[in-house]
């Protein structure tokens, strides 16, 4: 049986390594909180890309992208020669519709109670009365 470290690549865990500590620089040139903001680097063919959610923080970054370049090239004794500033869409967390799947006409609703009351199984009994609350009025 292999182990869980052979399983994964070791390039890529070197170079998932290294974004992240260029990320961490950059959090620290910018005086910036991990918590309330997200960044993301990529460098490829001597060219910094800093990704970001926040449309401001983008172009605040946009502002400093020179300082930055030149900060991460004396830290890490890279060549960056370019930088760029992509801002991604951010999560979109989606509200939840909190209408009623299906509605019970008070006729039903009455049917059920007379059945509910015949049935000896208490939990069987009860579920059946919470249906019978779901009324729509008609």
């Amino acid at each position: 049986m292999k182990k869980a470290i052979n399983l994964v690549n070791s390039q890529l865990a070197k170079s998932v390594e290294i974004y992240d500590r260029l990320s961490e620089k950059i959090y620290e040139i910018m005086h910036l909180n991990r918590q309330k903001h997200n960044i993301w680097v990529v460098v490829k063919q001597q060219k910094l890309t800093i990704l970001t959610d926040n449309p401001y923080l983008g172009t605040q970054l946009q502002y400093q992208q020179q300082t930055i370049c030149n900060e991460l090239n004396k830290h890490f004794l890279l060549e960056l020669k370019n930088t760029k500033v992509k801002i991604i869409p951010p999560k979109v967390i989606r509200s939840k519709n909190h209408e009623e799947r299906f509605r019970i006409t008070s006729k039903a609703s009455g049917i059920l109670e007379n059945i509910a009351d015949d049935i000896e199984d208490e939990e069987l009994k009860l579920s059946l009365l919470q249906l019978t609350r779901k009324t729509s009025g008609e």
